[in-house]
């Protein structure tokens, strides 16, 4: 999560993932269009981890100069892209979709 000077990059996207609980008990949720699968042991650490995990692969992507190309296939839009993402914290909106078994869960 974003600390103090911190610069945040708002991003303009649509990101479903789908949640549910493991027979062992963590929460698992999976995001099928950007081909991603987080595991955390409580839903309020899987919905910070989801966020880390999105701001860490859009790190990536600039580093490997793949930003704009990204944002582009996907229709996703931001602020100005830095050219170096040090000292960002890319700000990506997303939902989740409890499995129906696990809805009561997330809201207890």
């Amino acid at each position: 999560m974003p600390t103090l000077n911190v610069r945040v990059v708002q991003v303009e996207a649509n990101i479903e993932w789908r949640a549910f609980r493991a027979r062992g008990g963590n929460w698992i949720a999976i995001c099928d269009p950007l081909g991603l699968t987080i595991q955390s042991e409580t839903y309020a650490s899987l919905m910070e981890d989801i966020a880390e995990t999105l701001n860490a692969m859009l790190h990536d992507l600039v580093s490997s100069n793949d930003l704009e190309r990204f944002f582009r296939e996907r229709g996703w839009q931001s602020g100005p892209i830095p050219r170096q993402s040090e000292g960002v914290w890319f700000d990506v909106p997303f939902v989740t979709r409890a499995a129906d078994r696990d809805r009561e869960a997330v809201f207890h």
